[in-house]
Protein backbone atom coordinates (compact mmCIF):
# COMPACT_ATOMS: atom_id res chain seq x y z
CA UNK A 1 0.00 0.00 0.00
CA UNK A 2 1.43 3.37 -1.02
CA UNK A 3 1.39 6.24 1.46
CA UNK A 4 1.64 9.78 0.13
CA UNK A 5 2.04 12.95 2.18
CA UNK A 6 1.43 16.44 0.83
CA UNK A 7 1.85 19.83 2.51
CA UNK A 8 1.80 18.34 6.01
CA UNK A 9 2.29 20.85 8.82
CA UNK A 10 1.96 20.44 12.56
CA UNK A 11 2.96 22.86 15.31
CA UNK A 12 3.39 21.74 18.92
CA UNK A 13 5.44 22.90 21.91
CA UNK A 14 6.84 25.73 19.81
CA UNK A 15 8.12 23.29 17.17
CA UNK A 16 6.93 22.98 13.58
CA UNK A 17 6.95 19.70 11.68
CA UNK A 18 6.73 20.10 7.90
CA UNK A 19 6.65 17.53 5.10
CA UNK A 20 5.91 19.25 1.76
CA UNK A 21 5.86 16.07 -0.33
CA UNK A 22 6.80 12.52 0.65
CA UNK A 23 5.81 9.23 -0.96
CA UNK A 24 6.36 5.80 0.58
CA UNK A 25 6.01 3.36 -2.33
CA UNK A 26 4.08 0.16 -1.81
CA UNK A 27 6.42 -2.59 -0.66
CA UNK A 28 9.26 -0.26 0.30
CA UNK A 29 11.20 -0.37 3.58
CA UNK A 30 11.92 3.20 4.67
CA UNK A 31 13.90 4.60 7.59
CA UNK A 32 12.90 7.93 9.14
CA UNK A 33 16.07 9.58 10.39
CA UNK A 34 17.12 12.90 11.86
CA UNK A 35 18.20 14.50 15.16
CA UNK A 36 16.32 13.83 18.37
CA UNK A 37 13.30 16.04 18.92
CA UNK A 38 12.68 16.77 15.24
CA UNK A 39 9.34 14.99 15.05
CA UNK A 40 10.08 11.50 13.72
CA UNK A 41 7.77 9.73 16.16
CA UNK A 42 5.11 12.41 15.70
CA UNK A 43 5.31 11.91 11.94
CA UNK A 44 4.96 8.15 12.40
CA UNK A 45 1.92 8.65 14.64
CA UNK A 46 0.35 10.85 11.95
CA UNK A 47 0.88 8.13 9.36
CA UNK A 48 -0.72 5.65 11.78
CA UNK A 49 -3.77 7.88 12.20
CA UNK A 50 -3.07 8.33 15.92
CA UNK A 51 -2.50 12.07 15.59
CA UNK A 52 -5.03 14.00 13.50
CA UNK A 53 -4.13 17.54 14.62
CA UNK A 54 -2.27 18.62 11.49
CA UNK A 55 -2.92 20.33 8.20
CA UNK A 56 -2.20 18.82 4.81
CA UNK A 57 -3.00 15.47 3.28
CA UNK A 58 -2.05 11.88 3.99
CA UNK A 59 -3.37 9.31 1.51
CA UNK A 60 -3.23 5.52 1.38
CA UNK A 61 -3.33 4.23 -2.18
CA UNK A 62 -4.74 7.64 -3.04
CA UNK A 63 -7.55 7.55 -0.47
CA UNK A 64 -7.97 9.17 2.98
CA UNK A 65 -7.57 7.10 6.12
CA UNK A 66 -10.60 4.90 6.73
CA UNK A 67 -11.58 1.81 8.68
CA UNK A 68 -10.36 -0.56 6.00
CA UNK A 69 -6.90 1.03 5.98
CA UNK A 70 -6.74 1.01 9.79
CA UNK A 71 -7.43 -2.72 9.83
CA UNK A 72 -4.45 -3.30 7.54
CA UNK A 73 -2.01 -1.20 9.56
CA UNK A 74 0.08 -1.94 12.65
CA UNK A 75 2.34 0.30 14.73
CA UNK A 76 4.74 -0.85 17.44
CA UNK A 77 6.09 1.61 19.99
CA UNK A 78 9.57 2.23 21.38
CA UNK A 79 8.32 1.17 24.81
CA UNK A 80 5.98 -1.82 24.37
CA UNK A 81 2.88 -1.91 26.56
CA UNK A 82 1.97 -5.60 26.85
CA UNK A 83 -1.12 -6.98 28.49
CA UNK A 84 -0.55 -8.57 31.90
CA UNK A 85 -0.81 -12.01 30.34
CA UNK A 86 1.46 -14.62 28.80
CA UNK A 87 3.49 -13.89 25.68
CA UNK A 88 1.31 -16.33 23.76
CA UNK A 89 -1.88 -14.57 24.91
CA UNK A 90 -0.47 -11.16 23.97
CA UNK A 91 0.33 -12.23 20.43
CA UNK A 92 -2.96 -14.09 20.08
CA UNK A 93 -5.13 -11.24 21.43
CA UNK A 94 -5.55 -9.23 18.18
CA UNK A 95 -6.55 -12.41 16.37
CA UNK A 96 -9.20 -13.22 18.98
CA UNK A 97 -10.66 -9.72 18.62
CA UNK A 98 -10.92 -10.23 14.86
CA UNK A 99 -12.71 -13.54 15.36
CA UNK A 100 -10.01 -15.72 13.82
CA UNK A 101 -10.68 -19.40 14.50
CA UNK A 102 -8.61 -20.99 17.26
CA UNK A 103 -6.65 -23.44 15.04
CA UNK A 104 -5.64 -20.61 12.70
CA UNK A 105 -4.70 -18.42 15.67
CA UNK A 106 -2.55 -21.16 17.13
CA UNK A 107 -0.72 -21.81 13.86
CA UNK A 108 -0.02 -18.11 13.26
CA UNK A 109 1.15 -17.39 16.81
CA UNK A 110 3.43 -20.41 16.93
CA UNK A 111 4.98 -19.53 13.56
CA UNK A 112 5.69 -15.96 14.63
CA UNK A 113 7.20 -17.05 17.94
CA UNK A 114 9.42 -19.57 16.16
CA UNK A 115 10.52 -17.00 13.56
CA UNK A 116 11.53 -14.56 16.31
CA UNK A 117 13.07 -17.24 18.55
CA UNK A 118 10.68 -16.66 21.47
CA UNK A 119 8.80 -19.97 21.50
CA UNK A 120 10.37 -20.79 24.87
CA UNK A 121 8.73 -17.65 26.31
CA UNK A 122 5.18 -18.62 25.37
CA UNK A 123 3.97 -19.05 28.95
CA UNK A 124 6.01 -16.23 30.49
CA UNK A 125 4.24 -13.04 31.61
CA UNK A 126 4.85 -10.52 28.83
CA UNK A 127 5.19 -7.71 31.36
CA UNK A 128 8.31 -9.37 32.79
CA UNK A 129 10.32 -9.76 29.59
CA UNK A 130 13.73 -8.22 28.93
CA UNK A 131 14.02 -5.34 26.46
CA UNK A 132 14.86 -7.50 23.47
CA UNK A 133 12.29 -10.13 24.35
CA UNK A 134 9.62 -7.45 24.80
CA UNK A 135 10.37 -5.87 21.43
CA UNK A 136 10.23 -9.24 19.68
CA UNK A 137 6.92 -10.10 21.34
CA UNK A 138 5.52 -6.70 20.32
CA UNK A 139 6.66 -7.25 16.73
CA UNK A 140 5.05 -10.71 16.69
CA UNK A 141 1.79 -9.23 17.97
CA UNK A 142 1.99 -6.50 15.32
CA UNK A 143 2.57 -9.01 12.54
CA UNK A 144 -0.14 -11.39 13.73
CA UNK A 145 -2.81 -9.55 11.73
CA UNK A 146 -0.65 -9.63 8.59
CA UNK A 147 -0.70 -5.84 8.03
CA UNK A 148 -0.08 -4.18 4.68
CA UNK A 149 1.51 -1.23 6.50
CA UNK A 150 3.99 -1.83 9.33
CA UNK A 151 5.13 1.21 11.36
CA UNK A 152 7.94 0.73 13.87
CA UNK A 153 9.12 3.35 16.37
CA UNK A 154 12.74 2.71 17.39
CA UNK A 155 12.37 -1.08 17.29
CA UNK A 156 16.11 -1.69 17.85
CA UNK A 157 16.70 0.79 20.67
CA UNK A 158 18.59 -0.51 23.72
CA UNK A 159 18.27 -4.22 22.92
CA UNK A 160 20.85 -6.97 22.43
CA UNK A 161 22.39 -7.79 19.07
CA UNK A 162 20.79 -11.23 18.76
CA UNK A 163 17.33 -9.72 19.22
CA UNK A 164 18.14 -7.10 16.59
CA UNK A 165 19.28 -9.81 14.17
CA UNK A 166 16.11 -11.85 14.79
CA UNK A 167 13.88 -8.81 14.24
CA UNK A 168 15.65 -7.63 11.11
CA UNK A 169 15.40 -11.11 9.62
CA UNK A 170 11.71 -11.36 10.46
CA UNK A 171 10.84 -7.90 9.11
CA UNK A 172 12.79 -8.45 5.89
CA UNK A 173 11.20 -11.87 5.36
CA UNK A 174 7.73 -10.47 5.99
CA UNK A 175 8.31 -7.59 3.58
CA UNK A 176 9.46 -9.89 0.79
CA UNK A 177 6.67 -12.42 1.38
CA UNK A 178 3.78 -9.93 1.57
CA UNK A 179 4.91 -6.74 -0.17
CA UNK A 180 3.97 -4.78 2.95
CA UNK A 181 5.10 -1.18 3.25
CA UNK A 182 7.45 -0.81 6.22
CA UNK A 183 8.41 2.52 7.82
CA UNK A 184 10.65 2.67 10.86
CA UNK A 185 12.32 5.27 13.05
CA UNK A 186 15.94 4.48 13.87
CA UNK A 187 19.15 6.28 14.80
CA UNK A 188 21.49 3.42 13.96
CA UNK A 189 22.80 3.57 10.40
CA UNK A 190 24.10 0.00 10.63
CA UNK A 191 20.61 -1.40 11.11
CA UNK A 192 19.14 0.95 8.54
CA UNK A 193 21.64 -0.25 5.95
CA UNK A 194 20.84 -3.90 6.62
CA UNK A 195 17.09 -3.53 6.29
CA UNK A 196 15.96 -0.36 4.54
CA UNK A 197 16.03 0.52 0.86
CA UNK A 198 14.99 4.16 1.39
CA UNK A 199 15.82 6.92 3.87
CA UNK A 200 13.66 9.97 4.62
CA UNK A 201 15.24 12.63 6.84
CA UNK A 202 12.92 14.55 9.15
Amino acid sequence: MEISVRDLKKTYDGFKLEAPSVVFPSGSVTALTGPNGKGKTTFLRILAGLDRSYTGEVAYDGKPLNGQVRRRMTMTFQTPMPLNRSVYANIEYPLKIRGIARPARKARVELLMATLSISHLAKKNAAKLSGGESQKAALARGLSLEPRILLLDEPFSAIDQQSIDDMIGCIAEYNVATGATVILVSHDNTHIGRLCNRIVEI
